[in-house]
């Protein structure tokens, strides 16, 4: 593609503020290759990326979540009625409509731009299915068949990695699968620290309080820590629907001395909790390419995660982070101690961590593997 020529769009499901940095990275990606992006937004969702508003068109919905599923379910269906008249309102204005964060799963928007014959694509960050295996939610049930239909008539289907195919169960859905991510390292914003044996005892979560991250499994594994080592102390960063359980988790166990919740933190505080942390864990059941996790490495704060979704492609054992081989909490307790009492292990793995987000992760890598998949259009 020598110049820009298409007209695109994206549309984001009712995401909250976690949905920022992605969104944000995929504005940046899709806007170096058209002339005119259009984002369809509901809730929270910010574009961080103010200096490119001036060929981007942002339409916001108002979204209220509600915890009772008859309101929740009727909620759910109005915005995609809204969805579905901006859609119609900008037939003329774009070609290609990128479903975006469980965006695919909203059923009216992709038949609407189905019947105005765009061509759909559906980024895929995460597994709603393997989500729905861990909340055990009705709500999800519904949105699983929504994704399914979805699946059938869109045009093109892209992934972090090819292990997702299988993970997720999308083998028949192969020949329209197309490997690439919107992810790349804002250097910037993201500055390594100077040593990882300067920082404290201190290990850190930061994300999504729902139970498909594993904050919970986190949490149940403090205990453990502290039984063998009580100068270690826990950094919680993030909000969702567990927050109030997970705080009385820690009141009623007595850990309120060695762990520190701090609620949502915005975009720019990120580094600096970052830069406080030993050990960054990722426990969660299901994941695509957690964006948490290559700004760690890119901050040199080395990361203990779960293989799940495209992490393995990232981490390599013992060298650029650390891989748990299950997020029970016993075994996320023993993998804590044991890389705590590792200093020089950790500060290799600091040290190739941000090389290697520094060579795989750049814009510009990133910006031609979409102009590769965009001139297959």
């Amino acid at each position: 593609m020598a110049q820009k020529r298409l007209k695109l769009g994206i549309i984001i499901s009712p995401k909250g503020q976690a949905a920022t940095a992605p969104l944000s990275n995929l504005v940046s990606i899709l806007n170096g290759l058209s002339n005119e992006l259009h984002v369809i937004i509901a809730g929270s969702v910010r574009v961080l990326h103010k200096n490119e508003l001036k060929s981007i068109h942002i339409h916001n919905i108002c979204y209220k979540t509600h915890s009772n599923i008859i309101a929740k379910v009727i909620n759910h269906i109005y915005v995609q009625l809204i969805f579905s008249y901006i859609i119609i309102k900008l037939s003329r204005k774009v070609d290609v409509w990128f479903f975006f964060l469980e965006g695919h799963a909203l059923l009216l928007p992709v038949l609407t731009t189905k019947l105005l014959r765009k061509t759909e694509i559906f980024i895929l960050a995460a597994s709603i299915k393997k989500a729905a295996k861990v909340n055990k939610s009705i709500f999800d049930k519904m949105v699983i068949f929504s994704e399914n239909i979805g699946f059938q008539i869109s045009n093109r289907i892209i992934l972090y990695s090819e292990n997702l195919i299988h993970e997720w169960g999308l083998e028949k859905h192969k020949s329209k699968i197309s490997i690439a991510h919107q992810h790349f390292i804002d250097s910037t914003h993201l500055t390594p620290k100077n040593n990882i044996d300067d920082n404290g005892e201190v290990v850190g979560f930061i994300g999504r309080f729902s139970k498909e991250k594993g904050i919970l499994n986190l949490v149940q594994a403090i205990p453990h820590v502290l039984r063998k080592r009580k100068n270690i102390h826990f950094i919680l960063c993030g909000d969702g629907e567990m927050f109030e359980e997970i705080r009385n988790i820690i009141q009623n166990k007595g850990l309120e001395a060695h762990v520190k919740m701090t609620g949502w933190i915005s975009f720019n505080d990120v580094p600096r909790y970052l830069k406080e942390l030993k050990l960054l864990v990722i426990p969660s059941y299901t994941e695509g390419l957690p964006n948490i996790m290559l700004e760690a490495m890119a901050c040199g704060t080395p990361v203990l995660a779960m293989p799940v979704g495209s992490i393995s492609d990232v981490i390599q054992d013992c060298e650029t982070g650390f891989l748990l081989k299950s997020n029970d909490p016993k075994h996320i307790a023993e993998k804590i101690i044991e890389l705590l009492n590792k200093p020089e292990l950790l500060e290799k793995v600091s040290i190739n961590a941000y090389k290697y987000v520094r060579q795989n992760f750049s814009y510009e890598r990133t910006l031609e593997t979409w102009r590769t998949i965009l001139q297959e259009i």
